[in-house]
């Protein structure tokens, strides 16, 4: 781990504490701390989150971003572990992953987790859809604040459509989970919009 701009000293002083993990060459959040394995411009935190965030305090984190990152870790659930360690009791980690759906997912060999909307349930106690899965396979208990599937294409005259598509699929969770067993492989889907919360009580 290199700390390039020595922000890990003073971390305690700040009052929101914002990081983007996997920030690449371009943050989504300007004022985010930026973790990526790649030395960049804007990366603050030079580190392999598949090694875990042990450079980060327990409960330290308000706010953790990533957009397709995690498609890319090793362990998800080691990596979402690690997530819910650091955040505060309140926060929240939000971000895009790739839907199965995606035809572009599979084209690019760094891609490891493959994401559909009951992916997150399993790390939460909670059912936030009406088809249940299994939550033994670990402890973690986040709250699910929004799962959404977002609809997109490279080719813009497909867009207007896909834009449609997002506005429909995403008006009820009911049909959301139709548009997962009925309608995915018909209507491919890019990606999913989370947004998951530490427990208070945590």
């Amino acid at each position: 781990m290199i700390d390039k701009n020595n922000i890990l000293s003073s971390l305690g002083n700040k009052k929101n504490v914002v990081v983007e993990l996997g920030c690449g060459q371009h943050k989504h959040i300007q004022e985010a701390i930026g973790v990526d394995i790649l030395d960049n411009e804007n990366v603050d935190i030079i580190a392999d989150v598949n090694q875990g965030l042990g450079f980060f305090q327990d409960n330290s984190i308000d706010l953790i971003y990533s957009s397709h990152f995690l498609e890319h870790v090793q362990d998800l659930g080691f990596v979402l572990k690690e997530i819910h360690r650091v955040l505060k009791p309140g926060g929240k980690v939000t971000g895009l992953v790739p839907h199965f759906s995606n035809p572009y997912y599979y084209s690019d060999y760094t891609h490891i987790t493959p994401f559909g909307l009951y992916s997150f349930s399993y790390f939460s106690k909670n059912h936030y859809f009406k088809r249940k899965v299994p939550v033994f396979y670990n402890e973690l208990d986040f709250k699910i604040n929004s799962i959404k599937v977002i609809f997109y294409s490279p080719f813009r005259f497909l867009n207007i459509f896909r834009k449609i598509y997002t506005i429909i699929f995403n008006s009820s969770l009911l049909l959301l989970e139709w548009y997962e067993a009925f309608w995915c492989k018909i209507l491919p889907a890019h990606e999913i919009k989370f947004e998951l919360e530490k427990k208070a009580k945590d």
